[in-house]
């Protein structure tokens, strides 16, 4: 899989960290997504990091994010916004989406806002978030993409944010 590079992530963030916050309401989009104080909450494809410190602030101190993105420059970017920001509950990793290496079951909620070219095999990230996300978890997802049948089931769409509820079938 190609990695994004650091020219590709400066404007993302350029984009993000300008004219998407004129445009945006993070805290409403992460509401809409069904994030609430005290869940461990996965955020995939951080990117620039536009919705990591409010999902933070939205979950409190007895809740934790758990964001990641496959570029460096990414998680570089978004530890320091949580650094700055003074979030204690936050913390940024780089994964794969389709591999994360993180535990079976682990999160009441995983988003996924942003991410509309995906890289690599989307079959393969569906599979990784259902596996994480604890039975009855929550998948929410801005935009078109929608999760398959066979690992979550459609519960509402709020404003252009799906939430899905994680299935108990499909566990291999």
């Amino acid at each position: 899989m190609r990695q994004p590079g650091r020219m590709s992530f400066i404007m993302i963030s350029f984009i993000h960290e300008t004219l998407y916050g004129l445009l945006r309401n993070s805290r409403r989009s992460l509401h809409a997504a069904g994030l609430r104080p005290r869940q461990a909450v996965l955020e995939v494809g951080c990117g620039p990091g536009f919705f990591t410190v409010p999902a933070a602030k939205i979950v409190g101190s007895e809740g934790n994010i758990l964001a990641f993105d496959v570029n460096p420059f990414a998680v570089k970017h978004v530890q320091n916004k949580i650094d700055v920001a003074g979030v204690t509950n936050a913390k940024v990793i780089i994964a794969d989406a389709a591999k994360t290496g993180l535990p079976d079951h682990s999160f009441d909620l995983a988003f996924v806002f942003g991410l509309a070219h995906p890289l690599g095999n989307m079959e393969e990230i569906w599979q990784e978030l259902h596996r994480v996300i604890k039975p009855g978890g929550m998948l929410s997802i801005e935009g078109r993409l929608q999760a398959p049948e066979q690992y979550f089931r459609f519960e509402t769409k709020e404003q252009r944010v799906g939430r899905y509820i994680n299935s108990d079938s499909g566990y291999n």
